[in-house]
């Protein structure tokens, strides 16, 4: 065989193993896409929990509350027992033997704090609690995007996680509404967070 021949053999064998390897590239880029696919399709149906349904619940009791006091100085004798009696929650919302429930299966409770407490008179604040909420419920729910309208009536936001609050407000840097993603995640580690929307009139 001549150097010719040879070097022609050479060169048909780094064609077939360039070939080969372009084959290889392409399934594994194809495997990579397909594994990118799926686990965009996984975290985006762990990120559907129901954040919209139980956003949508909050802005309607909101409304309903501020409709319902919207002629009077304060919201003297707000309490969940209030709310239950004049029928100031959302149709998407359960009350029965006194307790209100939201989307999620949670606890609600509207008035002066976290346990649904009547407000005082000339006390013109309230709350709404989702109270005993999971780490992907109270992650959801902490980092909903909630209408501008919404946020004009809202002076803070308070995570409770294992016996610590952490207090969102507009004037916080570190922790500032709207609260972002990261923070929140690390904020909601139980599997029994509350979360508490300070409202003012």
């Amino acid at each position: 065989m001549d150097i010719k021949q040879k070097l022609n053999q050479i060169k048909h064998k780094l064609q077939h193993l360039l070939r080969q390897r372009g084959r290889l590239i392409a399934a594994a880029a194809g495997s990579a896409a397909v594994v990118v696919i799926v686990a965009v399709l996984i975290i985006g149906g762990q990120q559907d929990i129901g954040a919209q349904e139980a956003g949508q619940q909050i802005i309607k009791l909101a409304q309903n509350i501020r409709n319902r006091y919207q002629t009077r100085p304060d919201f003297w004798g707000l309490s969940t027992a209030e709310v239950i009696r004049q029928k100031m929650y959302p149709l998407s919302m359960t009350a029965e033997g006194g307790k209100l429930t939201g989307y999620f299966g949670n606890r609600v409770q509207v008035g002066a704090d976290a346990s649904g407490t009547a407000v005082m008179p000339t006390v013109r604040r309230f709350v709404i609690a989702y109270n005993g909420l999971n780490r992907k419920q109270c992650l959801a729910l902490g980092t909903y995007k909630f209408t501008r309208d919404f946020w004009l009536g809202v002076s803070g936001m308070t995570i409770e996680a294992e016996g610590a609050q952490r207090l969102f407000d507009w004037s916080s840097k570190e922790l500032a509404l709207p609260a972002a993603k990261d923070i929140v995640g690390k904020i909601c580690r139980s599997q029994k967070n509350n979360i508490i929307f300070h409202f003012e009139q």
